[in-house]
């Protein structure tokens, strides 16, 4: 049997919920990245964020895809996050776009890998 509910009670329940706790992948994804991109304040603040960015890390398009989720506000109504988990992020995009998996960010990387 369905029930509807309202959007208050969906908001009241999402609330509710325990705040989740790091996952033993995430603790060994953290560990294997370099100190300097490591985040702190994401996993403390945002643990579930965290969990699934470890999961979805090897994933390349799926890695790719999230964090431009978290970091564009495609919908206009988001507050966005502290800037200390802003920071944490946008750090993890960019040595995932430059280490991790490098992506050409313009035309001018794709003519100079032809080379």
């Amino acid at each position: 049997m369905l029930v509807a509910i309202t959007a208050e009670e969906m908001v009241v329940q999402r609330r509710s919920q325990p705040p989740a706790t790091l996952q033993p992948e995430t603790i060994r994804w953290l560990a294997q990245l370099p100190a300097g991109v490591r985040p702190t304040a994401l996993p403390t603040q945002y643990p579930r964020i965290a969990n699934h960015l470890a999961l979805v890390w090897p994933d390349h398009k799926a890695c790719l895809a999230y964090m431009d989720e978290l970091l564009l506000d495609r919908r206009g109504s988001r507050h966005g996050f502290p800037i200390e988990v802003a920071l944490d992020l946008a750090g993890l995009k960019d040595h995932y776009e430059t280490k991790v998996h490098p992506t050409p960010q313009t035309v001018w990387d794709l003519i100079s890998k032809g080379r």
